[in-house]
C-alpha cells in the first residue's frame, strides 16, 4: 500500500466482503484496535490517526477519524505499534542527532575539593 493510495481494509474484518475506503487523503500501515471499533494508520504526512468503524453483517461504516499526533516514524516494515488498550504507541524514529548534546561525567570531583 502506498502512502498517497486510500487507506482500505485489505481483508474484510469482520466476515466476508470486498475492500471498504477508510481515508480519501491517503496513509498506510493500518492496525486494529483489540476491540474491532477503532482502525489506527499513518497519514501522508506521518500523523498517526484513528478511524472509528462501525460494522454489522455486510454494512461498514466510518464514524469518525481523528488526528492523534505528529510523528517522526521511518525505518522497514510497520514503523509502529498500538498496545491493547490504544492508549499508548511504540514508535520507530529516526533521531536528530544534532539535537542532542553530550553529556560530561566527572568521577571523584570530591577529591578536588580537598587541594
Amino acid at each position: 500500500m502506498s502512502r498517497t493510495s486510500p487507506v482500505e481494509l485489505r481483508f474484510p474484518f469482520p466476515g466476508p466482503g470486498g475492500k471498504r475506503p477508510v481515508s480519501a487523503s491517503g496513509g498506510s500501515q493500518p492496525r486494529w484496535h483489540r476491540d474491532g471499533k477503532e482502525l489506527f494508520f499513518l497519514a501522508p504526512d506521518n500523523t498517526l490517526m484513528a478511524a472509528e468503524v462501525s460494522g454489522r453483517g455486510e454494512m461498514f461504516e466510518v464514524v469518525t477519524i481523528r488526528t492523534l499526533f505528529k510523528t517522526r516514524a521511518a525505518g522497514p516494515g510497520y514503523q509502529y505499534d498500538v498496545t491493547a488498550d490504544g492508549q499508548q504507541y511504540l514508535i520507530n524514529t529516526m533521531v536528530d542527532r544534532k539535537l542532542y548534546t553530550p553529556i560530561t561525567l566527572v568521577q571523584n570531583w570530591t577529591a578536588g575539593l580537598k587541594e
